[in-house]
């Protein structure tokens, strides 16, 4: 009498089929869904099918597919730190896949990420082994993609000139591609550039060719981010009223297009500009009010960002306890998300209220905190330092105040 049942090989591969289909689902869930706040209540559930499709060796290309388009929303949402560990589960698997396309794309996704998470060091490594991939594979979009990311730590290394060169190769592909949603990202980035460089002239001119690339490419979102940074080139140049139009202007577009996220940190900036025109209580106002935003959407990053920003309007309003509540919450929130940079940052503004109390001990203490954080940072950049030395050098201050005493 013959033996019908499938073999447990057949049941494997069965099995195995049935995961890439299930992460197949999932990525087809994400490119009809435009609901960010939808993909983030599934988010568990689609980590969980690329990571069950990446354990599957007939799973694989389904699972690095899912990696890959979901980055996108990582990014947006803030999850830099703990979507690292599976984009690198995905880079190991691309490898023994022999899948060098993927390998490339996932490369800078982690560049990405790393950065994002404050590692500029971790991502321009990453960066360079995905340019050398892409052009390896004459794949000239995913060079001149990887190009632009790259600018941007190539900048926070103050390596003017090679972020210049990086954007302008990229936008030169872009361009001959007729990709331009891709060129105006890279303008912006090239605006950016200039910025930092106090070219503001030709960083209006980058966000105005950004803009118009965005408008032809039908991206309402890329439009208001040029918008937002232009504002940032007034303020810089301490044109107020221009600043406030353009801010106010980026967040109605982004209130149009249905982004509350973005409005919200649109607003975050406006606070800082109103507190920078003498408004603290009207910064701390808006401040609230975008705060609300990002502890609805659950956006940790934003809502650390903004709570040191309360701590410095508090502190302006004379609030000091309220001030140092809101650093230390600030902090807590930075080092929960794995920035040690910034929860450093918020560390120092701390110290620096303390200091204003002459609360010395306690100054010393969230100091010394900052200083590990920094340490274990690969390459904090300039302004940070500059804050740190500024409230060490207070601090030693006092401390000899009081031992003269």
């Amino acid at each position: 009498m013959s033996d019908d049942r499938p073999a447990p090989a057949d049941f494997l591969a069965r099995f195995q089929r049935k995961i890439a289909a299930n992460a197949a689902a999932w990525q087809a869930f994400l490119q009809e869904q435009g609901d960010a706040a939808a993909v983030e209540r599934e988010l568990a559930n689609l980590i969980k099918a690329a990571q069950q499709a990446l354990w599957e060796p007939l799973a694989w290309e389904a699972g690095l597919d899912l990696v890959g388009a979901t980055w996108r929303h990582a990014e947006l949402a803030g999850h830099w730190q703990k979507w690292q560990h599976l984009l690198a589960q995905g880079l190991e698997v691309s490898r023994q896949a022999g899948r060098v396309d993927y390998e490339a794309l996932l490369l800078d996704q982690l560049g990405e990420a790393s950065r994002l998470a404050g590692d500029n060091r971790g991502a321009a490594a990453h960066f360079q082994a995905s340019l050398a991939l892409f052009r390896a594979l004459e794949d000239p979009a995913g060079a001149a993609r990887t190009l632009s990311h790259l600018s941007q730590v190539q900048l926070a290394h103050n390596d003017w000139a090679a972020a210049a060169s990086s954007c302008q190769e990229a936008a030169a592909i872009f361009q001959a591609l007729q990709q331009p949603e891709s060129l105006g990202l890279v303008y912006n980035n090239w605006g950016l550039v200039c910025q930092e460089q106090e070219q503001f002239d030709e960083a209006l001119l980058h966000f105005e060719q950004a803009a118009a690339a965005f408008q032809r490419a039908g991206n309402r979102r890329g439009e208001a981010k040029t918008i937002i940074n232009r504002s940032d080139v007034w303020r810089r140049r301490q044109a107020w009223e221009e600043a406030e139009g353009y801010l106010r202007a980026g967040i109605a577009l982004y209130e149009a297009v249905g982004d509350p996220l973005h409005s919200a940190s649109a607003q975050m900036n406006l606070g800082i500009l109103l507190f920078e025109t003498g408004r603290p209580a009207e910064a701390l106002a808006l401040s609230l009010e975008a705060e609300a935003v990002f502890r609805r959407l659950g956006h940790r990053p934003f809502l650390a960002r903004i709570c040191n920003n309360q701590g410095i309007f508090l502190a302006a309003l004379d609030r000091r306890t309220e001030a140092q509540e809101a650093f230390e919450e600030s902090a807590r929130l930075h080092l929960e998300n794995g920035d040690q940079l910034y929860a450093a940052s918020a560390l120092i503004n701390d110290a620096e209220v303390l200091l204003d109390q002459r609360r010395v001990a306690e100054a010393d203490e969230q100091l010394a905190q900052a200083g590990a954080l920094l340490n274990a940072v690969a390459s904090p950049p300039r302004w940070v330092l500059k804050d740190f030395q500024l409230q060490e050098a207070r601090l030693k201050e006092l401390k000899g105040t009081q031992q003269v005493a």
